[in-house]
C-alpha cells in the first residue's frame, strides 16, 4: 500500500505537530527539552508521540534498548543477535503493539526502526564473515577488530535507543476513540510510558503504564 507520506518525514511531522499545539508549547521550550531528552533515557521509562489528522495516523515509539532487549551494548554473540533480532520482529508489527478500535479499521502503512544496535548486529555479522575469507589480512584485521574492540567499549559506557516511526491509515477515523498498547506485554521491562497525542479533536498528555495501558482520545 502507498502512503501519502514519506516515514522519513515522519519525526519531522510528529515534533512540528505538537510544537504547534497550543495546548503543548510550553513543554517543548528549551529548559523542558533538555529534562526529556534526559528523561527519555531512564531505564524501564519510554516516550510515545501521537498525531492524528483525518484518515492518517502518526506514532513515534522512543525506547532505551534496555527496556526492548535487556542492554544497551552492541551484541557481542549469537545469542545476543537473536535478541535484537526477535525484537526488531516483533517493532515491526505495529498492529500488536498498538490496539484500536475495530471499527476505525485502522492498518498499518509503514514502520521504520532506528537503531544503533540493529546496525552493529548486522555490521558484525558481516565482518567476521571477512575476517574469515580474508586471513592473508590477518594483521590489519587485528588492528581493525581492536578498534572495533575499543569502539564496543566505549559504546558500552553509553547509551543505546530504539526509534520506531509507524504510519496508520485508518478508514473511519470518526470510530478512532481509544488506543490500547500492549507494549507492556510485548516488553515487560518497559514500566512507565509518557504519551504527547495530537488530533482532530484535541492535544493533551497521558502516562501509561501496565495498569493503565489506555489513551482515550
Amino acid at each position: 500500500m502507498s502512503h501519502p507520506l514519506s516515514i522519513n518525514n515522519t519525526y519531522a511531522l510528529l515534533l512540528a505537530s505538537l510544537i504547534a499545539a497550543p495546548a503543548m508549547s510550553d513543554a517543548y521550550d528549551a529548559d523542558h527539552h533538555d529534562q526529556r531528552q534526559h528523561s527519555a533515557h531512564s531505564h524501564g521509562h519510554s516516550t510515545l508521540n501521537i498525531v492524528q489528522e483525518g484518515h492518517n495516523l502518526e506514532l513515534m515509539l522512543e525506547s532505551p534498548a534496555v527496556n526492548i532487549i535487556g542492554f544497551e551494548h552492541s551484541p557481542t554473540n549469537q545469542e545476543e543477535k537473536q535478541l535484537v533480532d526477535k525484537a526488531m520482529q516483533q517493532l515491526r508489527q505495529g498492529e500488536q503493539l498498538f490496539v484500536f478500535p475495530p471499527d476505525a479499521q485502522c492498518v498499518q502503512a509503514a514502520v521504520k526502526i532506528v537503531s544503533e544496535l540493529a546496525e552493529d548486529s548486522t555490521h558484525n555479522d558481516h565482518k567476521e564473515s571477512d575476517t574469515h575469507d580474508h586471513d592473508h589480512d590477518h594483521d590489519h584485521d587485528h588492528d581493525h577488530d581492536e578498534h572495533e574492540h575499543n569502539s564496543h567499549r566505549d559504546q558500552q559506557q553509553g547509551h543505546s535507543d530504539f526509534v520506531i516511526h509507524y504510519q496508520f491509515e485508518c478508514s473511519m477515523p470518526s470510530a478512532l476513540t481509544s488506543l490500547e498498547l500492549q507494549l507492556f506485554k510485548r516488553f515487560p521491562l518497559t514500566e512507565e510510558v509518557d504519551a504527547q497525542i495530537v488530533t482532530d479533536k484535541r492535544q493533551f498528555a497521558a502516562e501509561l503504564s501496565a495498569q493503565q495501558p489506555h489513551i482515550n482520545f
